[in-house]
């Protein structure tokens, strides 16, 4: 009697314990993930990833979160630089830069154009050429008009910043400046000359 309820009790055990799961199959789940939160199917290869075959979202063994989606398509960058039709008048005080309206003005009279070109590559071998043979002076730096950044371009009829060669523009007038002022000048027109492309015309404007 005794083994006999033992038989029984066992029995009913084995009843009470969940078979592995198996309970659903996948057609019952409309996506992987609530495949994978379920866990109630067959996981045919054991990797605990359960309906592999079903659309995504999908999740991970132990994930109860579908993982993030892909990143949109990158947009197209916007362009770095701009070059306006017109010319852009930069303007600079006259107070504070006395002896480069001074020297502007000079320039222009003797026949160089009021309208410089922005031409970035090489501008340094520009001025280095142009400066070679000026001797340097004490508290003073050689200030240049054109600008470096502003020859060796074509400015229309006027073929003025396209004077030299080797390289092409080198040539501009030169001016003794206060080096305080010619390098607050010069940081100054780096600044404003910063958003715009190669090409831009631009003028001094002193007020």
């Amino acid at each position: 009697m005794k083994s006999a309820v033992l038989t029984l009790l066992a029995m009913t055990a084995l009843l009470l314990v969940p078979s592995p799961a198996s309970a659903a199959t996948c057609s019952d789940h409309s996506t992987q993930t609530e495949a994978q939160q379920a866990a109630d199917t067959v996981d045919g290869d054991s990797d605990g990833i359960y309906c592999e075959s079903l659309p995504c979202p999908c999740s991970q063994p132990g994930s109860g979160t579908s993982p993030p989606p892909p990143p949109p398509p990158a947009t197209q960058r916007k362009p770095s630089c701009s070059r306006p039709a017109s010319v852009q008048r930069l303007r600079f005080s006259a107070a504070k830069y006395p002896n480069i309206k001074k020297h502007t003005k000079a320039a222009i009279a003797n026949g160089w154009p009021r309208v410089m070109v922005l031409n970035r590559p090489r501008n340094g071998d520009r001025r280095e050429r142009l400066l070679e043979n000026i001797p340097t002076m004490a508290g003073f730096d050689r200030d240049e008009y054109p600008a470096a950044v502003g020859r060796g371009r074509a400015n229309g009829s006027q073929r003025g910043l396209v004077r030299g060669t080797n390289p092409t523009g080198w040539i501009a007038d030169v001016a003794y400046v206060p080096s305080s002022e010619n390098r607050s000048h010069g940081a100054s027109l780096g600044n404003k000359l910063r958003r715009f492309c190669g090409g831009t015309r631009f003028r001094y404007v002193f007020s």
